[in-house]
């Protein structure tokens, strides 16, 4: 980890100086926990001696059991984890059977696919192109792609202000999905025709100004690295970091991972059989083993070491991790800030999900220990797989778990009643919905789930909130004001849970446009040419909704954007909502 403090937040966070007792205003007080660099605070050396491998081993048995446990009872046919400590593999070990019961066991060297982890290798991949001098972080993507447009109802020319950086932020401003390509389409047409097809959608949010999470930052990413090394990115891979790590298993082309008879297959409940093949070979497409990904995450652990060689170059490993950008999202990377007993620990990780596989991934740099874990069914006992050992490791070496900010450390102010009305009302998030209320005592609550309490969402400044979980830990929200273009938002220092305002308690009648009529009805969404997704457009106070999501502003007729910025497209004869074709199921009376 890098060993200095001078970083900041996007909204500046204070230097170390302002980090000692005594000088944090309750702002930068809450702001602080969740900037600080945890292995900057406190360097730790490697736990020796047998009484912490004896530890190591009785943890491993015990996961060991549960990874059984957690294959029978959410069906998970095949599996293959490992641990690496202190510069040594400690774990590696397969689960189950390739491609069901009676197929090969599969053990340390069986390929899984890894999804959404691919994008670590990915930024590693860029990154040692800019080491090589053929790449520019900082320079617009359209040096290398000088005909690459994509469409923005927010500035003219948005590409010439996107960078590889903001693409390995995810703060471009892209959507998740491409018309070409993509987690629903039966088969794959090809990376090319879905790269090219990167410019027919809209971006979500102005260029840089937000953090939302994309499959097409990624495989845009890797196809500038194409075009400026003239070498596919399969090959830069299996040149630039397979082939120095000895990852003998691994790799991103789709001809060799599925001519090779030691590979899991993915399932997925409702399907006989899933798509071998993805599209997304950048933000998706590697294949890797157990015993491969061990020696990765030796290499992350080592600061970016291949053995004795520094195949990436230190300061652009911390470019890379620096999440200069602010937020909980690097490059390539996420991070989760801990505390061990009195040390602040720093957790690097990137899960992975779809097309019938799963992934984990997590190192520590600063414990020298990490996980991974692979399986071929997408289920939430997958994504537990190591937690419970990586927090037991982590508690023997610097103490029990602690939250990081006391709440009792906290100073919450009262709002008054226009702030707490601004807050209040329907909200939309990544993948769920949320609503904010008004409590009787003048709190405001917090309700991701319909029939769920609540969590205090407290305030200790107008814009500044924070609630905790149910682990004692706080997560703070920014709330930023509406703008002509766009809806309030409450950005959150864990990413993934930032909200969008899609109703507020007290909103004008919308457009109650006729035109809008014979799109009402009910739609579906297929995924690999079976009916995956039932949504209906309807409309509510003279706005349209979609899947309860509301359609706020149409640029052009048929071209209209939801609460969350994206794009609904009713100008054709296949109409799309997130690029994804929406097929009329049957019409509605809907007024």
């Amino acid at each position: 980890m890098p060993d200095h403090f001078c970083w900041r937040e996007d909204d500046g966070i204070p230097k170390w100086s302002d980090l000692m007792p005594g000088t944090l205003s309750r702002r930068t007080f809450l702001a602080s926990a969740a900037a600080v660099p945890a292995a900057a605070l406190m360097p730790v050396g490697i736990a020796a001696g047998k009484t912490y491998a004896v530890l190591t081993e009785s943890l491993i048995e015990t996961e060991r059991d549960a990874v059984h446990s957690a294959m029978k009872g959410s069906d998970i046919g095949a599996a293959a984890v490992c641990l690496v400590e202190g510069g040594q593999v400690r774990w590696a070990e397969g689960f189950g059977y390739a491609s069901g019961h009676g197929s090969a066991a599969v053990d340390a060297s069986t390929m899984f696919s890894i999804q959404s982890t691919s994008k670590n290798f990915a930024a590693v991949a860029v990154l040692l192109a800019v080491q090589d001098g053929i790449l520019d972080l900082d320079a617009p993507i359209t040096r290398y792609l000088p005909s690459f447009t994509v469409h923005s109802r927010f500035e003219h020319s948005p590409q010439e202000r996107i960078t590889l950086r903001l693409l390995l932020a995810n703060r471009a401003g892209f959507t998740h999905e491409a018309p070409l390509g993509n987690n629903y389409e039966p088969a794959s047409p090809g990376f090319d025709a879905h790269v090219r097809s990167i410019s027919q959608t809209w971006l979500r949010f102005p260029v840089g100004t937000r953090y939302r999470y994309s499959n097409l930052g990624f495989d845009l990413a890797g196809h500038v690295l194409e075009q400026a090394a003239g070498v596919d990115y399969p090959q830069w891979l299996r040149r630039r970091i397979f082939e120095p790590l000895g990852m003998h298993d691994s790799t991103a082309d789709a001809s060799v991972y599925l001519a090779s008879k030691g590979r899991a297959l993915g399932t997925q409940e409702g399907f006989v059989q899933v798509p071998p093949v993805t599209p997304l070979v950048v933000s998706g497409g590697v294949w890797t083993s157990a015993a491969d990904m061990a020696k990765y995450l030796g290499f992350m652990l080592a600061g970016g070491k291949a053995g004795t060689q520094q195949l990436l170059a230190p300061d652009l490993w911390d470019e890379m991790h620096g999440f200069g950008l602010g937020g909980d999202y690097g490059l390539g990377v996420m991070r989760s800030e801990r505390r061990y007993g009195s040390t602040p620990v720093r957790l690097l990780h990137h899960r992975g999900g779809g097309f019938g596989f799963g992934c984990v991934f997590t190192y520590c740099p600063q414990a020298h220990v990490g996980f991974a874990a692979m399986f071929n069914r997408a289920t939430s006992a997958g994504y537990g797989f190591g937690e419970r050992l990586l927090d037991q490791l982590l508690s023997a070496r610097f103490g029990p778990r602690q939250p990081r900010v006391p709440v009792s450390s906290l100073a919450p102010i009262r709002l008054n009643q226009s702030q707490l009305q601004r807050m209040a009302g329907n909200w939309i998030g990544r993948s769920a919905k949320a609503k904010i209320v008004v409590a009787g005592n003048g709190e405001l609550l917090l309700r991701r789930e319909a029939n769920e309490a609540g969590t205090r969402l407290a305030a200790i400044d107008c814009d500044q909130l924070f609630t905790e979980g149910a682990d004692g830990e706080v997560a703070t929200y920014r709330y930023h004001e509406a703008t002509d273009m766009l809806l309030a938002h409450l950005e959150c220092t864990n990413g993934e849970d930032g909200l969008d305002q899609n109703d507020a308690m007290e909103m004008p009648a919308g457009p109650n446009a006729p035109h809008w009529l014979p799109w009402l009805g009910r739609y579906r969404i297929d995924q690999w040419g079976k009916p995956s997704m039932s949504v209906v457009l309807e409309q509510r106070q003279g706005w349209l909704y979609i899947d309860g999501i509301r359609l706020v502003t149409e640029v052009e007729p048929g071209l209209l954007f939801t609460s969350d910025g994206e794009a609904v497209d009713f100008r054709g004869p296949q109409p799309t909502w997130r690029n994804l074709r929406l097929q009329r199921v049957r019409n509605a009376d809907a007024g």
